[in-house]
């Protein structure tokens, strides 16, 4: 290859901000330029490193022509703080923004490891294609397939040919399914068979939830286990439980015991072998059969229930629902319509549409309204704080024992949770709370949890919330703790910092410890309460005592800085942090904004 002009040195430095958008180099051990049919290349050795907005790419040796690049030798690309892509040689299209790879090559995104031999991955849309096979690692499961879609924002792979699931606890083969990398829920977009402990799923259509061994099943759905044959139009599993549920025209036919069951619905718990049958129900074995709306069997204790409106007691726990499939020997058990369960001990109630209930375990789960809200409403807990009734809402409610000698509980509430009190608001997308320490815990998963007091507003990326004597004791804001406190939603006084604990006694903020680039705003008012000026702080730690809802004194460590702006200096509507916001729309106000469904 003939070359009109040869550089070589070792590149370093950096590029204007007009280069923007443009593939750039930022180091080499040496490089060369020359032409090419009319065109100007340069060829880069050792130790090489280019970059183009977000995405950084590491090679051996690398051949620029204009904006796109022929990378050779231990590639890597970074894009942001999630994505990594290894390969042995690859070609790198600047202005498309797209790449194709080639060797052994791993897509890293978090956890997940995605193996093939030929990647192409488009960086905009973060989307990456294979043809060639591939698989993807995902804790204990391994998901392989000929072709595949990965699209990595929305954490979403679409599996083509061939594809196969295998866990320690069971297989999936199919020819095409997609799977959620967050949820680690696959969903079955063909004929799919699933191999577990002896048992045999067949569906065209469904999910499996592999994090939490949930699963349902839909077209043409059917199953066999140990001489056991089902079918209905849906069918779901419940790892946890070992139950599955069949749904629509379902039946369950057992020949060598001369055994059929069949109804709308059956529910059959493959350990304890319990029916239930419900609509339309029909049961018969070797010595009887049983016709009814609805029917439990125990198969082992020869025991059905017909069932209806009632209640089960066992102390500390009460469940009324209008119908009830209770188990006494082995306490399982299911509630619909109008459920209310109680424990006693804790004080505290669910109300929902559904929930299913283990005796063993002392298990709920809640899902849908009460009463005429079944539909379009949320489970709702009830409890007492402060002499005050706390409402909480979430599209799930869960509850279980975690100590039995002193009835301590866990609860959990999933997705959308809502809690309204006369004082205290509160949003989250997931919530746990304990009885052993009385402590809330605020998760969020695509919103931040706020908790409103008065006119107090706390948020953070997790928050705690401690109880004492049933009483709000402390609040806990872990990263990216912001408090923000306005009477006039015109002027907001903010403290924002790494984590703060807030301190309470009486229902009123009494103390507030900020650690880590601590910063406050707090607007200081004269005797007739009227604003004067802003005060402006920031240290490594701040501790800040309240009173009458108010700042009274703030004590700084370590190098604080600090002003004070009169308000005649000040903009209109004052000064706001960095990630300032003040939510309104989420703010549940009355009871009633907490028990309905939002509209997607």
């Amino acid at each position: 290859m003939a070359a009109t002009g040869v550089a070589s040195a070792q590149v370093r430095g950096t590029v204007a901000a007009d280069t923007l958008g443009k593939l750039r180099i930022e180091s080499s051990e040496t490089g060369e330029a020359f032409l090419k049919g009319g065109r100007e290349l340069r060829k880069l050795s050792g130790s090489v490193r280019l970059r183009q907005e977000n995405t950084v790419i590491f090679c051996d040796t690398a051949i620029i022509d204009e904006n796109d690049a022929r990378l050779r030798g231990n590639v890597l690309i970074i894009q942001g703080d999630s994505v990594r892509i290894y390969a042995d040689s690859a070609l790198y299209y600047g202005d498309l923004r797209n790449a194709d790879l080639f060797g052994d090559v791993v897509l890293v995104n978090r956890e997940q490891e995605l193996f093939t031999r030929q990647l192409h991955y488009d960086l905009v849309p973060k989307i990456a294609s294979y043809h060639t096979s591939a698989r993807l690692n995902n804790g204990s499961s391994q998901l392989s397939s000929q072709h595949g879609y990965y699209y990595v924002d929305q954490k979403e792979i679409f599996f083509k040919g061939d594809v196969l699931i295998t866990d320690p606890d069971f297989t999936v083969r199919t020819d095409t399914m997609g799977f959620n990398t967050e949820t680690k829920t696959a969903r079955f977009l063909a004929p799919t068979l699933i191999s577990q402990r002896g048992a045999k799923i067949y569906c065209e259509g469904g999910f499996y939830d592999l994090e939490n061994d949930f699963a349902e099943f839909d077209v043409n759905p059917q199953y066999e286990k140990e001489g056991q044959r089902g079918k209905a139009q849906k069918m779901r599993y419940l790892g946890a439980t070992k139950e599955y549920i069949l749904d629509g025209d379902a039946y369950i036919e057992e020949p060598a015991k001369q055994r059929l069951s069949k109804a709308n619905v059956i529910r059959y718990n493959s350990e304890t072998e319990v029916l239930l049958l419900s609509g339309d129900a029909y049961y018969r074995d070797s010595t009887q059969e049983v016709n009814g709306t609805k029917i439990r069997y125990d198969s082992k204790e020869k025991r059905f229930q017909l069932l209806g409106r009632g209640s089960v007691s066992d102390p500390p726990n009460i469940i009324e629902a209008d119908s009830l499939d209770f188990n006494d020997q082995l306490g399982n058990g299911v509630a619909l319509g109008s459920v209310l369960w109680r424990d006693t001990s804790s004080d505290f109630s669910i109300l929902a549409w559904r929930m299913d209930y283990n005796k063993q375990s002392d298990f709920i789960n809640a899902f849908g309204g009460f009463g005429e809200a079944a539909e379009s409403g949320r489970p709702l807990l009830k409890t007492l704080i402060e002499n005050d009734t706390l409402f909480m809402s979430a599209d799930t409610l869960t509850s279980y024992k975690i100590d039995t000698i002193n009835n301590d509980r866990l609860l959990l509430a999933y997705r959308d949770v809502r809690i309204f009190k006369s004082n205290l608001q509160a949003v989250c997308d997931s919530l746990a709370f304990s009885t052993v320490d009385s402590i809330f815990w605020f998760y969020q998963i695509n919103q931040l949890p706020i908790i409103w007091s008065d006119t107090s507003q706390f948020s953070a990326d997790t928050i705690l919330l401690a109880l004492r004597d049933k009483k709000v004791d402390k609040i806990w804001l872990r990263k990216n703790a912001l408090v923000i406190n306005s009477e006039d939603d015109q002027y907001y006084n903010q403290i924002k910092g790494r984590n703060t604990t807030a301190y309470f006694k009486e229902n009123e903020l009494r103390e507030m410890l900020v650690e880590g680039n601590a910063q406050a705003l707090y607007y200081a008012l004269d005797d007739k309460r009227a604003y004067i000026g802003l005060n402006e702080s920031e240290c490594s730690e701040m501790r800040l005592f309240f009173g009458d809802n108010k700042v009274e004194d703030i004590r700084f460590y370590e190098q604080p800085k600090g002003k004070f702006t009169p308000m005649k200096k000040l903009d209109k509507g004052g000064r706001k942090l960095d990630g300032f916001f003040w939510e309104s729309a989420r703010r549940p106000m009355r009871l009633s904004d907490i028990l309905v469904q939002k509209t997607k």
